[in-house]
């Protein structure tokens, strides 16, 4: 079924009009997406490195400070 010409126009506007609306919509989240994969990317390198240096990190030494010994009384 042929389409006169003003109908053919009419969809043309109408899809431009949904195609706005999507990019629209696209555009307002594209920034919080990229800094939230900017973020989860630096945590997960952070988290490798950390891991990685962890492994080879010589074993620390542990000094285990005891009390005093109680003064002795005078004369004793």
């Amino acid at each position: 079924m042929p389409t006169s010409d003003e109908e053919e126009r009419e969809l043309k506007v109408a899809v431009m009009r949904a195609d706005l609306e999507l990019k629209t919509k696209q555009a307002f989240w594209e920034t919080p997406r990229n800094i939230a994969v900017l973020v989860a990317t630096v945590a997960a390198l952070a988290g490798v490195l950390g891991f990685k240096l962890g492994q080879n990190a010589p074993p620390r030494e542990i000094v285990v400070l005891q009390p005093a010994p109680a003064p002795l009384p005078p004369g004793r």
